[in-house]
């Protein structure tokens, strides 16, 4: 036999351990694109480049693993991983972020606020 038949459940627990990984991938895309104030441009180019990022990951962990033989229930797993890391880690992460960027920005404001305060004062 060229190739193992008996290690499926190994492979499909590394497909949904890659496909947790991918979505944590995306969530610092979406960081980044956060982080530039949600730019149409930066969201076109960092959803081009993360994508493609899993995209070839995915194929060279698919090669890699599996010999690149395709499978359904592989790539369904795969999927499915990727969705729930989304749509469960990926939303408490964007919330934290939202916040911790919300409380930098009025530590900020404070802190300009004070300089203004004391500028005044001195003249």
């Amino acid at each position: 036999m060229l190739y193992e038949t008996l290690n499926q459940p190994q492979l499909l627990f590394y497909y949904i351990i890659l496909g947790f990984c991918s979505g944590l991938f995306f969530d610092a895309g979406n960081f980044i694109k956060f982080l530039c104030s949600n730019k149409k441009f930066a969201n076109i180019i960092f959803d081009i480049i993360s994508t493609s990022l899993v995209m070839m990951a995915f194929i060279a962990f698919n090669g890699y693993i599996n010999y690149g033989i395709i499978r359904l229930a592989l790539v369904l797993s795969f999927a499915t991983s990727f969705t729930i890391e989304r749509f469960t880690l990926g939303k408490l992460l964007a919330k934290f972020y939202t916040s911790c960027y919300n409380a930098f920005e009025r530590i900020i404001k404070r802190i300009k606020k004070t300089k203004k305060d004391e500028t005044n004062k001195n003249n």
